[in-house]
């Protein structure tokens, strides 16, 4: 039997991936967007209500923008560009402003807490995350 090839001796080349095209990186975007937009949609409505309804402490609202800061920093950092994150949020925005329309008897976004607090909180965490990428991607460049 012969002995495989040894690599020649020097650093070990490090493995990166490719640059995403750019139709793929809005595809991915969009998409991911869509999909937090409609998971943070069905999320926002779970809340605590302390002492009778007094108090609400709209936790799912929270957690479908945690997810959509994860979705988004996630896109924004495998792209290399902070401006894909402001896509993700639009295409979020539009998904959740398409399920609080009150058509009929639909409508999946209410005006309520938890509803304010998902609908506005996607334009206060999308601005945050893409500078957030941003950051991240300008000290990975030093």
């Amino acid at each position: 039997m012969t002995e495989p090839a040894q690599p020649p001796p020097g650093p070990k080349p490090r493995f990166s991936f490719p640059t995403p095209r750019r139709w793929a990186v809005l595809a991915a975007a969009v998409g991911a967007g869509v999909g937090a937009g409609l998971l943070g949609t069905s999320l926002h409505g779970h809340a605590w209500f302390l002492n009778g309804s007094d108090v609400i402490v709209p936790y799912g609202a929270v957690l479908a923008l945690v997810l959509l800061a994860a979705v988004g920093m996630f896109v924004g950092l495998w792209s290399r560009s902070s401006w894909i994150v402001v896509w993700c949020g639009a295409a979020a925005y539009a998904t959740a402003g398409l399920l609080s329309l009150q058509l009929g008897a639909f409508g999946m976004i209410f005006d309520n807490m938890q509803g304010r607090v998902w609908l506005y909180g996607i334009a206060f965490v999308t601005p945050l995350t893409a500078w957030l990428a941003w950051a991240v991607l300008r000290s990975q460049r030093k």
